[in-house]
């Protein structure tokens, strides 16, 4: 049961979804407090091209705030690994690709599996200003409230920060940081120049420290955090499509 005054969009479809297509699997990451609402959109287009696409709903998101403060960092990468293990038994070939903390878990598991095809990250929540601030919040306060929310967006999540929540981010971050090395696989990296929830330089730090052979940061003139629900969703949809073709 969500927390209506806590929670934003509580109407549409967050819930985990897969989608059958042919023997290419894209797996597909949600952002921290979303849903698969954020991913759905694109999910729908590559489904639609003849892919298997599939969008877990992570631990703890769209339910409670209580939910949220109950999962660790570990809990989201576990969670990845069997989603990932899920679709590789399905289909011959998988991508992966994420949003903000969803862009973290595809980073995690391109480490720790070099045979993935390819990966597609969009503003990748490498670098979030103050919130490590959360890591000694949280043992005195549930949440607070968010900051630069778009109302009109059909983003479905939680307009406030729970703060347990945001001290495992942290940790994940600290955790990717020092691995980023570790992933060669084919590589898009996204980035809103519209952002105002993460520091921009998170892009450029994942262009700059992953060692794959072939990688492109592609700078969205007027996209916000939220490129899979911005007004530049159409050319990131084509520039994945030519992506996943030219490496299937």
């Amino acid at each position: 049961m969500t927390e209506p005054h806590l929670f934003q969009h509580a109407d549409l479809d967050g819930t985990s979804f897969e989608w059958k297509g042919g023997k290419i699997g894209i797996l597909l990451f949600h952002g921290f407090t979303a849903t698969t609402v954020e991913v759905r959109l694109m999910a729908k287009f590559l489904n639609d091209m003849g892919f298997t696409v599939r969008g877990p709903l992570l631990p703890g998101h769209g339910k409670t705030v209580d939910d949220m403060n109950a999962f660790s960092w570990q809990d989201l990468i576990a969670c990845a690994e069997d989603n990932y293990a899920v679709l590789k038994q399905k289909c011959d070939k998988v991508f992966v690709m994420g949003e903000s903390m969803g862009g973290l878990l595809t980073l995690a598991l391109s480490m720790r599996h070099p045979e993935i095809e390819g990966m597609m990250v969009f503003a990748p929540a490498l670098i979030v200003p103050g919130l490590s601030k959360a890591e000694w919040l949280w043992p005195f306060k549930s949440y607070i409230w968010k900051k630069n929310i778009d109302e009109t967006m059909e983003w479905q999540g939680f307009n406030v920060v729970p703060l347990h929540a945001a001290a495992q981010l942290s940790i994940l971050q600290r955790f990717i940081l020092k691995n980023l090395s570790k992933v060669t696989v084919p590589a898009l990296i996204f980035q809103g120049k519209l952002d105002k929830s993460i520091d921009l330089l998170s892009s450029v730090r994942v262009l700059e420290s992953i060692q794959s052979e072939e990688k492109e940061l592609i700078w969205l003139e007027n996209s916000t955090h939220c490129i899979l629900l911005d007004n530049q969703l159409p050319d990131a949809e084509e520039i994945c499509l030519k992506f996943i073709r030219a490496h299937s």
